[in-house]
């Protein structure tokens, strides 16, 4: 899922990207997620987390039953294109 560039960011013309750690649950959805790095501080931070909410996994199995994976880590990169 591609998040929602925010819309102060994009018109004042900044760049940049959120590091984001959560759990892939027993069912393979996110929980928890946060912000663990960002650049600009806190300007992506809110988009980042509403689209890894939105991320669907297949879960983790061991010995035959889905288990919740905690530390999973994804980079959101925001960069604006012409046109």
């Amino acid at each position: 899922m591609t998040p929602v560039y925010p819309s102060q960011a994009k018109r004042r013309g900044i760049e940049g990207y959120a590091l984001v750690e959560f759990v892939v649950t027993k069912n393979g959805s996110v929980r928890d997620p946060k912000v663990i790095e960002s650049s600009p501080p806190r300007v992506f931070d809110r988009a980042s987390i509403a689209a890894a909410l939105k991320f669907k996994y297949k879960p983790k199995v061991v010995n035959g039953q889905p288990i919740a994976l905690s530390g999973v880590r994804n980079l959101f990169t925001y960069e604006l294109t012409d046109g």
